[in-house]
C-alpha cells in the first residue's frame, strides 16, 4: 500500500497545484474593462393647472407643459404623457375630450388620447385617469419641442393634472 499511497499522495498534490493556479491566474490576471451603459436623456414636467375645452371643438393648448429635448445621432425616443380628465356634471353621454402630442408645431395624428363620457348619473361629474405613450425610432438628430394639443365637446370638460415625460436613448 505504500506505492499506491505515494500515487494518490502525488495525483492530489497535483489537482491542487492545478486549482490554485488556475484561482491565482483568475484573481490577478488584467481583465477588459466593462464600457459604461449608454448615456440617457430625461426631461420631465408637470402641471396642475385644469385646461377647459375651447368653445366650438377648437383645438388649444395645454400651456406650461412641454419640454424641449435633443436626440442625438442613432437615439430613439420614448415619450410619456398622463393626465386626468374631468368631465363636467353638464356634459352629456358621448361627449368627448381628444389629445394628441403636437412636436415640433405638428400636431401628430397618432398616438391619441380619445375618452367619451359614457353616463351622465354622476352628480359631481366623472374624473378618469388618461394616457398616451409613443415610442420612435425614426427622429432626427438635432433639437425638439414637445407639447400637447387638446379639444372636447363641452366647454365645462376639462384637463387637470398633468405630467409629460421625454427620454431619449440608444
Amino acid at each position: 500500500m505504500g506505492k499506491v499511497g505515494v500515487i494518490f499522495g502525488t495525483i492530489a498534490l497535483i489537482i491542487s497545484l492545478i486549482v490554485a493556479g488556475l484561482f491565482i491566474f483568475d484573481k490577478f490576471t488584467v481583465s477588459s474593462p466593462v464600457p459604461p451603459p449608454p448615456e440617457e436623456n430625461q426631461w420631465y414636467d408637470t402641471n396642475n393647472i385644469a385646461f377647459f375645452m375651447a368653445p366650438g371643438e377648437a383645438w388649444g393648448s395645454l400651456v406650461g407643459i412641454n419640454i424641449d429635448f435633443e436626440v442625438g445621432a442613432g437615439q430613439k425616443v420614448y415619450f410619456l404623457f398622463i393626465t386626468d380628465i374631468i368631465f363636467d356634471n353638464s356634459s352629456i353621454p358621448n361627449s368627448y375630450v381628444e389629445i394628441h402630442f403636437e412636436v415640433d408645431g405638428i400636431r401628430w395624428n397618432k398616438p391619441t388620447i380619445y375618452v367619451t363620457r359614457f353616463a351622465v348619473a354622476s352628480p359631481g361629474g366623472i374624473r378618469l385617469s388618461a394616457s398616451v405613450q409613443h415610442y420612435n425610432s425614426t427622429m432626427t438628430e438635432g433639437l425638439h419641442y414637445i407639447s400637447l394639443m387638446f379639444r372636447g365637446s363641452n366647454v365645462n370638460d376639462a384637463i387637470w393634472d398633468s405630467s409629460l415625460f421625454v427620454q431619449t436613448f440608444n
